[in-house]
């Protein structure tokens, strides 16, 4: 079974699929899978986009895939940027982050590094992009077929995901494809839920009669601030 179409070379398809966050229509979901090298990203990908799992990938090379799926009885087509981890251990990108509807944060339970590198890499996302235009954020604990080698604990992780507001799946890309369906289809219907949500803000804040009020709102209280700021101290 072929891959997806992809794009080794990711710049020239996340310009062409790039759109105003907010604004599209829900088919197209932009996910960015991040995470260190080794974790386990491509394989998940891959088992994601083909249900069949392949071990051994180019570490150094990026690619967005390209993927038409039926979701809760919807058409949906989902691009995946799997990043590449570079030898700086820089590997997500400001544009990326902004061309995103959701990151999915992986690391391996077998690597406590590799969970701990994801603080950095949720801080660096949340730098680049406002309340105004809502990530959603989806962590994943792969190899969990390796449980007797774990190395982080359930408090850990629950911790994250409160402080970063994370989604939270546990996955084994070599045993279970349906625990990798599971992660994505999870983010994609959130990605969902968080658009549905804005269009609706977006609709009622366009009603004439709300504008009104609210410019009406803004006049009181511009008002109020100056009055105040003119009134002279008293003795």
């Amino acid at each position: 079974m072929p891959l997806p179409s992809s794009s080794k070379d990711p710049k020239p398809a996340m310009e062409e699929k790039h759109s105003k966050h907010g604004f599209h229509s829900g088919k197209d979901i932009n996910i960015v899978v991040a995470g260190m090298k080794g974790v386990g990203k491509s394989a998940l990908t891959v088992r994601y986009l083909t249900r069949r799992f392949i071990g051994d990938y180019d570490s150094e090379m990026e690619a967005v895939y390209t993927h038409n799926t039926v979701l809760d009885g919807k058409s949906l087509t989902v691009h995946i940027l799997d990043t590449a981890w570079q030898g700086d251990g820089t590997e997500i990108k400001e544009d990326q982050i902004l061309w995103a509807d959701a990151i999915v944060l992986v690391y391996s339970i077998t690597d406590r590094t590799s969970f701990e590198k994801l603080r950095e890499i949720a801080d660096f996302v949340l730098s680049k992009r406002s309340d105004e235009t809502k990530l959603v954020m989806t962590l994943v604990s792969n190899k969990c077929d390796l449980i007797h080698m774990q190395k982080v604990s359930e408090v850990e992780v629950t911790q994250f995901c409160a402080e970063y507001n994370c989604l939270f799946f546990e996955a084994s890309a070599s045993e279970s494809s349906a625990s990798v369906l599971n992660a994505f289809n999870g983010t994609c219907r959130q990605v969902r839920l968080t658009n549905r949500k804005r269009e609706k803000l977006l609709r009622f804040m366009s009603n004439p009669a709300v504008a009104a009020k609210l410019q009406i709102r803004n006049s009181l209280k511009s008002l109020t601030e100056m009055k105040w700021r003119s009134r002279a101290p008293t003795m």
